[in-house]
């Protein structure tokens, strides 16, 4: 019996018959590594996929704000002429919703905080043109711009926001009619449900009947005009004369 070939011969011939065949040994065993690499970052992909928080989620297209401000008596107006309800379908149960104690008229500025940010996620405010000022001057604009309008309402709206998954999740609506207009911004809109521009244009349609309709703004139960300061006219009006009283 002939004797036993050496482990070196076997790696010899094995890497013979392999040239023979077409490959080199080298190239096989590089060819191996690679696929096994593969499929081990394939696996590990498909792993992180499972994981709660990694499942694929479609980017919001559509508002979760009604269209038609709620007037049921229960309904809670914090922000005169913005919903309650609707800030809540936006940003969660948890929100806290607050005004500005100096504002011009009551309630007519608005912000809400979010618990996952110490920050202002939204804000809102109603005032009229007049001296050339410029609604969007403190406003966050996002990159993508728009104008949007209503049937039947004599207004034209500006949208500067951003788009689901955008690097700026900011973004802000104006709406005019005549002289009064509605501003409405969006701060971290990935904490936000539904679309951004769609909520806003969907929350500045519910505010119409007060804003460009004459109707009492809801929380307020003043109309735009009833609220006005004297000086926020085109034309100022006359400062009113204080009332002089007695000492008592």
């Amino acid at each position: 019996m002939p004797p036993a070939p050496s482990p070196a011969a076997e790696s010899a011939e094995y890497q013979g018959r392999s040239a023979r065949r077409g490959m080199p040994f080298a190239s096989q065993r590089r060819a191996l590594a690679s696929l096994v690499a593969l499929m081990s970052c394939c696996l590990a992909l498909a792993a992180c996929s499972l994981l709660p928080g990694n499942q694929p989620t479609t980017l919001p297209t559509a508002a979760v704000v009604p269209t038609t401000a709620p007037t049921g008596e229960d309904e809670k107006y914090t922000c005169a002429g913005i919903p309650d309800s609707s800030l809540h379908a936006m940003f969660g149960p948890n929100i806290t919703i607050d005004t500005y104690p100096s504002s011009p008229i009551r309630a007519s500025e608005c912000r809400v905080e979010h618990p996952d940010r110490e920050s202002i996620v939204f804000s809102s405010e109603f005032w009229y043109v007049y001296d050339d000022s410029d609604p969007w001057y403190f406003l966050a604009s996002g990159r993508e711009e728009s104008t949007f309008t209503f049937d039947g309402i004599d207004g034209q709206g500006e949208a500067r926001t951003s788009s689901p998954g955008a690097e700026y999740d900011y973004g802000s609506t104006v709406f005019t009619c005549g002289d009064h207009y509605l501003a409405l911004t969006i701060n971290h809109g990935s904490l936000m449900a539904g679309d951004m521009r769609e909520n806003l244009i969907a929350l500045t349609q519910s505010a119409l009947p007060w804003l460009c309709q004459d109707q009492p703004i809801p929380g307020l139960d003043k109309t735009m005009e009833q609220a006005r300061p004297y000086y926020a006219y085109p034309t100022p009006l006359p400062s009113p004369t204080p009332t002089n009283t007695p000492n008592n």
